[in-house]
């Protein structure tokens, strides 16, 4: 999860993690970039910033072929705003993560 954390954030997190266990997806040919239809196992997991993380930012991925050069631009998500707009394995891991925080 750090490495992965790393090569698509740029984000070296060292500090505890506190799992939140998995969700199974099934990927779509055609959407986000997958070319074949295929299942994946997300493990979830929670971590707390040492310290300031900017608002957003961009990071270029690295690490593997597939993902080398790519920009993820990223942006926190407040603890009220809607998730009505994301698809439903998205919004399934925010309401794991704010499950979490609340339980805190």
């Amino acid at each position: 999860m750090r490495r992965e954390l790393l090569e698509e954030s740029g984000i070296d997190h060292v500090g505890e993690l506190q799992s939140l266990g998995t969700l199974q997806r099934d990927c779509e040919a055609g959407i986000e970039g997958n070319t074949l239809r295929h299942p994946q196992l997300w493990h979830l997991f929670l971590m707390r910033a040492d310290g300031p993380l900017p608002e957003t930012f961009d990071h270029v991925a690295m690490g593997s072929p597939e993902e080398d050069g790519l920009v993820f631009s990223f942006s926190w998500l407040a603890a009220g705003d809607g998730i009505d707009n994301f698809a439903l394995p998205y919004r399934q891991a925010i309401e794991r993560v704010r499950i979490a925080l609340l339980a805190a």
